[in-house]
C-alpha cells in the first residue's frame, strides 16, 4: 500500500455552506496583514445656505447679555491661566500683576464684535425692508375708514407680490424676451468696463454713461404677516429699455424659489420684491420677464420710478456688459461680494471701498449631468467652478473678467469638488444669459411680416400724399 502526501491548498472560496457574517470595517480582511485602524474621516465643511432670515424682535431672541450677567455673576478663576482667559487680574510669584485676555483672545474678541455688528446691521436691514413693505400696503389701502369702508378709490398696486412672481416663474420658464436684443460685449470700451477698484459707477474719465449709476443692486424678497421672511441676494442691470419701461435686473432664481414653501398660494399676506440701488433709491418689481431654473437665472422688470423719491436726481441703472464667449480655464476673475446697504455711510466715514471683490480664477466647467466640459467644443457649459468662495447674499452678482472688464458669469453659491476637501465657488457662464434673448439681427417670420406690412402702409401713405399735392 502506497501512502500519498496531499498538500494543503488554500482555496479562494469555500464550497461548504456557512452562515454569512459581517466583517468589521476597522479590521483587515486578510489575516496576513496587521490590524490597522482607518484614518479619521474629514471634517465636513458646511455649504453656504440660502440667505433667508427670520427677523425677530430683540425681546423675543432670548435674554440679553446684561440679564445673563446679572443671573450668573462671574466666578473667581481658580488658576492664573483661567484668570487670564477670564480677563481678571492675577498675582504672580514675583509680586507682579498679569492681566488677560491674551493677544489671540483680543483678536477673537474683535472678530466677535465684528460679527455682532454685522448681525445688528442685518437685523436693521430686515426691519427697514419690512417697514417699507408696510408703507406700500398703507399706500394701497389709503381711503379706507376705521370700519373698512371705502372712502375713496385706493391707490392701484404697481408691484407684483411673491405669489404673482412665483406663478410667473412657472409660466415663463425658458421664455425669450421679444423686441429686446442683448448686445455682445466681449471687450467693452473703457467707458463700459466694470470698475474693480472698489468704487461704484462708471470711470471718471468716461464720456458716455455719466448720467447712470452703478448697475449692481441688492434684491430682497420680503413677506409680511405674522411669520415674516426676508431673502436677500444680489443682481445687476442688463439690456437697454425704451422710455416709460422699467429696467431689467438679472439675478439668481433659487432665492425666490426658497420662498415658495413659506408663501401660501392664495392669501392676502403682504409681500413684494424690493431692489435697492447704490444711490439709496428703492424700486419695486412689477413683473417677472423670464426664468431659467436649470441655470439658476431670473430676469425681473423694475417699476419705472422708485418708491422713495428724494432731492437726489433719479438716474437710471447702468447696464453691465455681458461677454457671450466663455473664458478659458485659469482666467483671472473678480467675484462681487455682498455688502449691507445700510453700512454705506459707515464705510464712507471709515474710508473703506464702496464695493468689494473676491479675486480668483476659473477652474473648470461642468455639463448638465456634472461631467467636465471643455471650452471651444460642442460641450454644454452648464456651470462654472471658480477658486474663490462667495459669501451669503452674493448669489446673483456678476463674475467679471479682470482683463476685459466684462461679465463672464453669474454667482450661484459654493460646492465641494468630489474627492477634494477644498470648497469651490459655483457660477453660471454668461453665455447662458443669451438664452433669454433673441439673437442680434435675427428676426422671426412674424416680425418680418409685420415690418413688410408697415413698409407697404408707409408707401401707400406716401403715394396718397403725392397725389393730393398734385
Amino acid at each position: 500500500m502506497t501512502l500519498r502526501t496531499v498538500s494543503k491548498v488554500r482555496l479562494l472560496h469555500s464550497a461548504a455552506r456557512q452562515n454569512a457574517r459581517l466583517v468589521n470595517s476597522h479590521l483587515s480582511i486578510s489575516p496576513d496583514l496587521p490590524v490597522t485602524a482607518p484614518p479619521p474621516p474629514p471634517k465636513p465643511i458646511p455649504s453656504s445656505p440660502s440667505y433667508t432670515r427670520v427677523p425677530r424682535p430683540p425681546g423675543l431672541s432670548g435674554s440679553s447679555r446684561e440679564e445673563k450677567d446679572a443671573t450668573h455673576p462671574p466666578t473667581q478663576a481658580a488658576t492664573p491661566v483661567a484668570a487670564q482667559k477670564a480677563g481678571q487680574t492675577t498675582h504672580t510669584d514675583d509680586g507682579g500683576q498679569g492681566r488677560g485676555p491674551l493677544a489671540g483672545e483680543n483678536a477673537a474678541a474683535q472678530t466677535s464684535q465684528q460679527g455682532s455688528d454685522e448681525l445688528a446691521s442685518a437685523v436693521a436691514l430686515d426691519l427697514f425692508l419690512l417697514r417699507t413693505l408696510s408703507q406700500l400696503e398703507e399706500r394701497a389701502e389709503v381711503g379706507r375708514g376705521q370700519d373698512g369702508a371705502m372712502l375713496k378709490p385706493p391707490v392701484q398696486k404697481d408691484w407684483a407680490t411673491l405669489q404673482t412672481l412665483l406663478q410667473q416663474q412657472r409660466e415663463r420658464e425658458g421664455e425669450v424676451v421679444e423686441g429686446t436684443a442683448l448686445e455682445y460685449e466681449p471687450t467693452p470700451s473703457p467707458s463700459r468696463r466694470i470698475r474693480l477698484d472698489g468704487k461704484a459707477g462708471p470711470e471718471e474719465a468716461a464720456v458716455a454713461g455719466q448720467e447712470e449709476q452703478d448697475g449692481v443692486v441688492v434684491v430682497a424678497h420680503v413677506m409680511g404677516g405674522r411669520d415674516t421672511r426676508v431673502s436677500i441676494c444680489s443682481g445687476f442691470a442688463i439690456g437697454r429699455t425704451e422710455d416709460g419701461e422699467g429696467q431689467m435686473i438679472l439675478t439668481c432664481a433659487h432665492t425666490l424659489a426658497s420662498m415658495a414653501k413659506f408663501v401660501p398660494p392664495a392669501s392676502d399676506i403682504p409681500s413684494a420684491t424690493l431692489v435697492l440701488a447704490s444711490s439709496g433709491h428703492v424700486y419695486t418689481v412689477s413683473s417677472l420677464v423670464s426664468s431659467l431654473s436649470e441655470s439658476d437665472l431670473l430676469l425681473l422688470r423694475l417699476s419705472p420710478a422708485p418708491i422713495n423719491p428724494s432731492a437726489l436726481p433719479v438716474r437710471p441703472l447702468r447696464p453691465l456688459p455681458i461677454n457671450p464667449y466663455p473664458s478659458p480655464t485659469s482666467t483671472a476673475i473678480s467675484v462681487h461680494r455682498y455688502l449691507n446697504p445700510l453700512s454705506r455711510l459707515r464705510r464712507k466715514l471709515q474710508k473703506l471701498p464702496e464695493r468689494e471683490w473676491f479675486e480668483g480664477e476659473v477652474r473648470e466647467y461642468r455639463d448638465p449631468i456634472g461631467r467636465t466640459a471643455e471650452v471651444g467644443t460642442y460641450d454644454t457649459l452648464q456651470s462654472m467652478m471658480i477658486s474663490c468662495t462667495p459669501t451669503p447674499g452674493s448669489s446673483g452678482g456678476p463674475v467679471v473678467d479682470r482683463e476685459t472688464g466684462s461679465v463672464v458669469g453669474v454667482t450661484r453659491g459654493s460646492t465641494h469638488k468630489y474627492g477634494d476637501r477644498q470648497q469651490f465657488g459655483l457660477a453660471t457662464p454668461a453665455e447662458r444669459v443669451f438664452d433669454m434673448f433673441p439673437l442680434p439681427g435675427f428676426k422671426t417670420a412674424a416680425q418680418r411680416q409685420a415690418e413688410a406690412e408697415e413698409r407697404r402702409r408707409n408707401d401707400k401713405n406716401a403715394e396718397g400724399a403725392q397725389q393730393r399735392s398734385k
